[in-house]
């Protein structure tokens, strides 16, 4: 008799079933979780089934890693969060070197997306670009905790510490590196000049407010850009030292009305007697 001709049991035909099934079921298992993991950046981290390809934004992996301050310094691995509680930073604008590392990304979440969940919030808003080690940025905080964000694929290390804001008193400002500015004024807005082959980045952030980038040039640059109604409007200009100068000429409002001119007299009409 051969082995092939030993009779088999029912119950061991179901058992030998039921055995090869879910060998096929975790064999399927294994190879969907390598196909994610080879062709869409998807893994198994620390926190569970989560993406944690190169490339990816943290702010679109649930539980991102968070990293804590040694001091003012901070650092890690790859990309992650910073969190600062609104009674520690009070409003008060930082500057981010980037001590070690390279091409780091910086975005912030505004005020009002702190509180909503995570699938329900707009896109960060990009507050600076550290290509290499030495580049600065400037992060000013919303009114609400700071959640900063890093976007790397490499090790790092910044520093945060409180930035030196220049006051623009006469309306005009002018330089030829990065600069912050705040304005307290009237205006509503204000030529932005920069000649040279240099970049030329405008963020304006009113206190409390989204950013806007209106100006993400090189060159040349002559624009007048508008804003609304703020108390504080935070001016950072990134550009190039020795590659271009720039100015900001602030168009400033009247400070009192234009008075209204007299009107201009009439001659009163000719009379006489009439002839008989």
């Amino acid at each position: 008799m051969s082995r092939t001709d030993l009779p088999v049991s029912s119950t061991a035909r179901r058992r030998i079933r039921s055995f090869s099934i879910w060998v096929w079921i975790w064999g399927a298992i294994v190879l969907f979780v390598g196909a994610l993991n080879t062709y869409a950046d998807v893994g198994i981290g620390d926190d569970g089934f989560a993406l944690i390809g190169d490339g990816e934004n943290p702010w679109d992996v649930e539980n991102p890693p968070l990293f804590e301050p040694d001091g003012n310094v901070y650092s890690g691995e790859r990309s992650g969060v910073i969190r600062i509680p609104l009674e520690e930073h009070n409003q008060v604008p930082y500057v981010a070197h980037l001590d070690t590392g390279e091409y780091v990304d910086l975005y912030m979440t505004p005020a009002e997306d702190l509180d909503q969940p995570a699938n329900d919030r707009y896109y960060p808003d990009n507050v600076g670009d550290l290509y290499e080690q030495g580049d600065d940025a400037f992060v000013i905080p919303p009114d609400g905790d700071l959640e900063l964000w890093i976007r790397t694929d490499a090790p790092w290390q910044l520093t945060l510490t409180e930035a030196d804001v220049d006051e623009i008193t006469d309306g005009f400002a002018s330089g030829t590196d990065n600069a912050l500015l705040v304005y307290r004024g009237d205006a509503l807005s204000a030529r932005f000049v920069h000649k040279g082959d240099g970049i030329f980045f405008v963020t304006l952030q009113a206190a409390g407010a989204r950013s806007e980038r209106p100006i993400i040039e090189s060159g040349e640059v002559n624009e007048r850009i508008s804003w609304d109604q703020t108390d504080a409007l935070y001016i950072t200009i990134e550009a190039d030292d020795g590659r271009g100068v720039w100015s900001i000429d602030i168009d400033e409002l009247a400070t009192d009305a234009p008075a209204t001119p007299d009107p201009e007299p009439t001659s009163p009409e000719p009379t006489g007697t009439e002839s008989p």
